[in-house]
């Protein structure tokens, strides 16, 4: 990177400290001292000229704010400005440029003041803006005039209030997503996180298939705001749903890439964006979960909100959503992450779809008095930490119930028995279990939990598979989930009685699992002392390390062939020295860190592992065509064949592979869609331990079709 451009950066980040934040000076009421003396139409051409030339390389070239730097729009810039001093925000513009603070005429920072005026709500009129600061001493910034926002072109994404940007017939004819449709998409669309709410990954399309996916080449792409865009894409008649990272929920022709809507949650004062892995939809609804912990409501034809929705939170901030709501009976239903002990740790929540107002809440850690609440080692509540849903959870509408998997506790060391403390129970529930919820009141069902006081954050979080599969001979509906030591349990889905495992041998950490009961015996090297510090969630020699074997790369089962093909990363490292090397060191597979295995699961056998250099990042998507789109941290994105794990089609994108393909049809010819950037902190570790170089940035939505020839 030039000097040049890091040097714009520093600058370009000083305004946001400059402009971005909360000013000092007292609240003016609007009719206090002078009036509002007005701006003129001219001026505000002017402005907006000057602003193109030389702010909108920083704040964009709708005021929306790029990366770091502030929205100059919108509520987030009246939250700021407005009934503060207009001269206040008049002298920080005079600090731009970047570099040249100062350095354009009076009359052009009067002239950029004015554009601002008009960019939110408030109309030309009354006069010109005088330049001199003196003469705007003691005036209030006003609010924006009712129904003065300037109207947005289709080039543009409209923040804050949503809004079509163009009149467009697939709005028209958008169609309300039902219940039975949730739960038997159309194969043209993709309506849930994983397509069905049985989390099975899995597409019915086969237009693009074995024979032809060699033709396979950029249908349009779209680029995304920076950050970790681990989204999943959701389609519905036609129209793409994206929310990318910055809370910014965008509406595409599916099959041109034209945009429709945009929408852009202004974040609540002292929140900060963070990623997460998508949208739910039913009805009308688009249901947003946001970084400032609301669940908002849009109307998918335009992107306006519809209800908007604040988590009791009981004046913490330490939560997250990371993942998208299920869609239950009427109720999104959904988990949060976060390390703090918030009254007694994390909760699943469910809000009613028609009201926006919350149904239930059942919390991920158990409470003192309540059944698993002496599983704590005696801790108190305010010791109690954890729990975590990073995860959607899935559905079965037979049995009505949902099935999450919270993740471990993080303070663990409160948690080792003492000699002289032998006789408490120190299980820690509902960590690492599958907990099964009755949709309709919150209350759990049954729980099973997979790993026991676990000291070194292998996880047992991910995706919950409902299917159908013949236990012993015997036709029985099953949860099957996996941790990241590779380990995949079954369970009855009704009742959670345990039925069996697979251990896919990429760990050192579990000695033994008990057949009746699932019960896994460690290793004595993976029980940390009573005085042990862990680093980096690790013990020296474990394998996995604390990445896992395999992580929120989630896997695709084929109902047709009851496949299951599975991402993993195989990687051990010592902490304490930083060495990094493979389970079961192979000349032939040095450096291969990224495998694929597909595995069998009325056998429980591997059918076939393949290896490659990248880890992988992406999910796993496979499709009735007989393929399997995979994507990795070396930024390929990949089509094998399901049957052998060959390599039919492959492209190397702009960044890493780090969401959640997708594919759908679209005026009669079928896509597939991923999304890249510059991943989360299990890409960037994993990029580390491969040794891969990528960008510093780039996100960018990537759609894939066959050639017109085919």
């Amino acid at each position: 990177m030039s000097s040049g451009i890091l040097s714009r950066l520093r600058a370009c980040v000083l305004f946001l400290i400059v402009i971005g934040l909360p000013v000092s000076a007292p609240l003016l009421a609007a009719d206090s001292g002078p009036q509002f003396p007005g701006f003129t139409a001219q001026q505000a051409e002017q402005g907006e000229e000057a602003y193109m030339a030389v702010c909108a390389t920083c704040h964009g070239d709708v005021l929306q704010g790029l990366a770091l730097i502030p929205a100059l729009s919108g509520t987030y810039f009246a939250e700021r400005w407005v009934g503060q001093p207009l001269a206040d925000l008049a002298d920080n513009l005079r600090r731009m440029p970047p570099g040249a603070e100062d350095s354009l005429s009076d009359s052009t920072y009067t002239a950029l003041l004015a554009f601002l005026l008009r960019q939110n709500g408030i109309s030309a009129g009354g006069g010109p803006l005088p330049e001199q600061l003196s003469a705007l001493t003691g005036i209030a910034l006003p609010p924006a005039q009712p129904g003065n926002l300037p109207r947005v072109t289709t080039s543009q994404l409209r923040y804050d209030t949503g809004g079509p940007l163009a009149d467009s017939p697939l709005l028209a004819k958008f169609t309300p997503v039902t219940g039975a449709e949730l739960l038997d998409p159309p194969a043209e669309d993709w309506l849930n996180w994983r397509r069905t709410l049985n989390a099975w990954g899995h597409s019915p399309l086969q237009q693009i298939n074995r024979d032809n996916v060699k033709s396979l080449q950029l249908a349009w792409a779209w680029s995304l705001p920076e950050g970790a865009n681990m989204m999943v894409p959701l389609v519905r008649n036609g129209i793409l749903y994206s929310y990318s990272f910055g809370d910014v929920v965008q509406a595409f022709d599916a099959a041109s890439g034209e945009l429709l809507w945009g929408w852009q949650r202004q974040l609540e004062p002292g929140r900060i964006a963070d990623s997460k892995k998508g949208l739910a939809i039913s009805g009308n609804l688009l249901l947003v979960p946001t970084s400032d912990m609301h669940l908002v409501a849009l109307d998918a034809r335009n992107g306006r909100p519809v209800w908007d929705h604040k988590v009791a939170l009981n004046g913490e901030d330490g939560h997250w959503f990371k993942s998208a709501p299920v869609i239950a009976n009427g109720k999104a239903i959904i988990g949060l992450t976060g390390r703090q002990a918030v009254e007694g740790g994390n909760f699943i929540l469910a809000i009613d779809l028609a009201t926006g107002t919350e149904a239930w809440r059942f919390w991920t850690v158990a409470r003192p008095g309540q059944p698993g609440g002496d599983t704590w080692n005696g801790l108190t509540l305010e010791q109690r930490t954890g729990g975590s849903v990073w995860i959607p959870g899935s559905f079965d509408p037979e049995l009505n119930l949902v099935y999450f998997g919270p993740a471990p506790t993080y303070d663990t060391e409160r948690l080792r028995k003492g000699p002289e403390d032998q006789l408490n129970n120190n299980d820690a529930l509902y960590t690492n279990s599958t907990v099964a919820l009755d949709a309709d009141t919150g209350e759990l069902i049954w729980f099973y939990q997979h790993a026991a006081n676990d000291q070194l954050d292998h996880d047992w979080a991910y995706e919950r598979q409902i299917l159908e599969l013949p236990v012993n001979g015997v036709m029985r509906k099953v949860v099957v989930t996996g941790g990241k030591l590779g380990i995949f349990d079954a369970l009855d889905a009704a009742t959670g009685e345990y039925l069996w495992s697979f251990d896919l041998d990429m760990q050192n950490v579990v000695a033994e699992i008990d057949p009746r009961t699932g019960t896994k015996t460690l290793f004595p090297s993976a029980v940390p002392a009573l005085d042990a510090k862990l680093t980096q969630y690790s013990l020296p020699g474990i394998c996995p390390d604390w990445l896992g074997a395999r992580n929120m790369q989630a896997t695709a089962f084929n109902p047709n062939t009851h496949i299951l093909y599975i991402p993993l990363s195989d990687t051990c490292r010592d902490d304490s020295s930083g060495e990094r090397w493979q389970k079961y060191p192979d000349p032939d597979a040095e450096g291969m860190f990224g495998i694929i295995s597909a595995v069998d699961l009325n056998t429980r056998n591997v059918v076939w592992g393949v290896r490659q250099p990248g880890p992988q990042a992406a999910a796993n998507l496979s499709t009735d065509g007989g393929l399997l789109f995979i994507g990795s941290v070396d930024r390929w994105f990949k089509a094998l064949d399901q049957d052998s794990g060959q390599v039919l089609w492959q492209r190397r994108l702009d960044n890493a592979v780090n969401s959640y393909p997708v594919t759908f049809l679209a005026s009669g010819r079928q896509y597939v869609a991923v999304a890249t950037n510059s991943g989360g902190i299990h890409t960037r570790t994993m990029r580390e331990s491969a040794g891969i170089n990528l960008p510093a940035a780039g996100a960018t939505l990537w759609v894939f079709s066959l050639g017109d020839n085919n």
